[in-house]
């Protein structure tokens, strides 16, 4: 199976990423103005599409990188996973505690810090196991 490139990969990541700005940008204000639920769920849904093509594209690195970097992606997306999960459980036992009074907009911001803390941890498990701080290796 042929790998595939960093830089042509990131070139489609930021690709996709800029359709998903666009979207944001110039539909996703429509949303709010929009009174056929329907038409309200179907553009609601729409910048959900660009997400799930860029983790189409990231199972597929993942799957074509050798045994390394496969571990390095298991160490950081099990680390980010981690902590994700214990924001969202300190954070939800804070709400159901009516200390924090947060809506379900709050669940919006799961996948951006998933993302984030997956950034943070790949370049722990990347010292880890490689001994280098790769900042650029991402």
């Amino acid at each position: 199976m042929a790998r595939v490139s960093r830089g042509k990969y990131n070139l489609q990541v930021a690709a996709i990423m800029a359709v998903y700005v666009a979207l944001m940008l110039f539909e996703w204000p429509l949303v709010g103005k929009t009174h056929d639920l329907t038409v309200r769920a179907v553009l609601a849904l729409l910048p959900a599409a660009p997400i799930v093509v860029v983790i189409a594209l990231v199972v597929r690195r993942i799957i074509r990188a050798d045994e390394l970097e496969q571990r390095t992606y298991l160490i950081a997306l099990s680390m980010a996973a981690g902590i994700v999960s214990v924001f969202a459980v300190v954070g939800g036992f804070l709400i159901l505690a009516k200390v924090w009074h947060a809506s379900g907009a709050v669940l919006f911001w799961i996948f951006p810090m998933l993302c984030f803390a997956y950034s943070i941890a790949w370049l722990f498990a990347t010292r880890r196991i490689t001994g280098v701080w790769d900042f650029w290796g991402c």
